[in-house]
């Protein structure tokens, strides 16, 4: 009898012990993280983290609420977001990431790419971009016509044929590149003005930290020595000795090889880049040929400077260092390239083919 008054109980206990276990949390209550950003505190050396955490959403209007905390880690910051937060937050979601100036100089991507590399629910995909002021009041603006900010923002970030100059990148490709021993990373430049967002051309990064920044022209430039086929939406170039010195390209395609000879003690390259030309807004009122050759020495000369101002920041932002390694003997060394870069000597080759010519002013 004492044995089945024993049984009995435990079988009730563990029936109420069920009935104890968490409920699943319903959608409503996840915090969804889509874009975070961070900034560095002067005075204290540290890490800001801002999150936005959208709230409601209705017909036209959607409510966002930002949550900042500061911490010396990124992990310790994003631990005392979780706390601060009423809700259960998914970081998983994330898909943009916004990086002041400040911090990019300052602590650069190092700790940000170790921290995604090794959380096992956050992603490398996330879009990355470098903002002129602090990240945490990019997400805080109000923007003209843009009710949806969490929605504007994201949309930014997807890559489009009418923002071709910027080097649209996630921070598995900026692993990759810091990690390759061939190349350096970039990240476009988002700046706010006149309550809207836009980019304004591409930050050069060495070893993790900010080195330097691309206007849109040079960035426009630097994606044709960058892809091996790239497509540009518009070019406006300055051709010397035209009737009109401003032309801009319609389209504009490019091919491009790099020749190396494969010698680190000696090292030169040669550039081959062939321009396709879809076309010009405004007749250059010379011959297709004539407008062609000036083309060329444009091209020729904006590649020249860019590669010197690269060399002389010691950043290989086109990765010509791939092109040295696939012809080097002996064991590569990223340290080595890095060393070798700025001196490498190069001859440049640009042919152009304009298959329309512009309208008639």
């Amino acid at each position: 009898m004492k044995f089945f008054k024993v049984t009995f109980l435990s079988i009730c206990l563990l029936q109420l012990s069920g009935c104890m276990q968490f409920q699943q949390p319903a959608i409503e209550d996840y915090a969804l993280v889509q874009v975070v950003t961070f900034d560095y505190v002067e005075s204290t050396k540290e890490t800001k983290v801002s999150v936005m955490i959208p709230q409601v959403i209705t017909r036209d209007k959607e409510s966002i609420k930002v949550y900042e905390v500061t911490d010396a880690t990124i992990a310790g910051a994003i631990n005392k977001l979780s706390m601060k937060i009423d809700k259960t937050m998914v970081p998983s979601q994330l898909q943009v990431g916004l990086m002041s100036q400040k911090y990019a100089k300052e602590k650069g991507l190092k700790e940000v790419i170790e921290f995604f590399r090794y959380h096992p629910t956050l992603s490398m995909n996330m879009m990355m971009a470098i903002t002129e002021e602090n990240a945490g009041n990019i997400v805080k603006g109000k923007y003209k016509d843009q009710p949806k900010i969490n929605d504007y923002i994201i949309s930014l970030m997807v890559p489009r044929f009418n923002k071709s100059f910027a080097a649209f990148t996630n921070l598995q490709e900026v692993y990759y590149r810091t990690s390759s021993g061939t190349s350096d990373p970039t990240i476009p430049l988002l700046i706010k003005e006149d309550q809207q967002l836009s980019f304004n051309g591409n930050v050069l990064f060495r070893d993790y930290k900010m080195q330097h920044t691309l206007g849109v022209n040079k960035s426009n430039i630097l994606q044709l020595l960058r892809e091996k086929r790239g497509k540009l939406y518009t070019v406006e170039m300055d051709l010397k000795g035209a009737k009109r010195k401003q032309i801009y390209t319609r389209t504009l395609k490019s091919k491009v090889r790099y020749i190396s000879n494969g010698d680190l003690s000696h090292p030169h390259v040669t550039v081959k880049l062939d321009i396709q030309v879809g076309g010009l807004t405004i007749d250059s009122g010379a011959p297709i040929s004539a407008t062609e050759k000036r083309i060329n020495q444009y091209i020729k000369t904006e590649v020249n400077q860019l590669i010197a101002e690269l060399q002389k920041e010691e950043v290989d932002a086109i990765g010509m260092g791939e092109a040295f390694r696939q012809t080097h003997r002996g064991k590569w060394s990223g340290k080595n390239w890095r060393q070798t870069f700025p001196k490498v000597r190069y001859t440049t080759e640009v042919t152009t083919d304009v298959t329309e010519g512009g309208l008639s002013e």
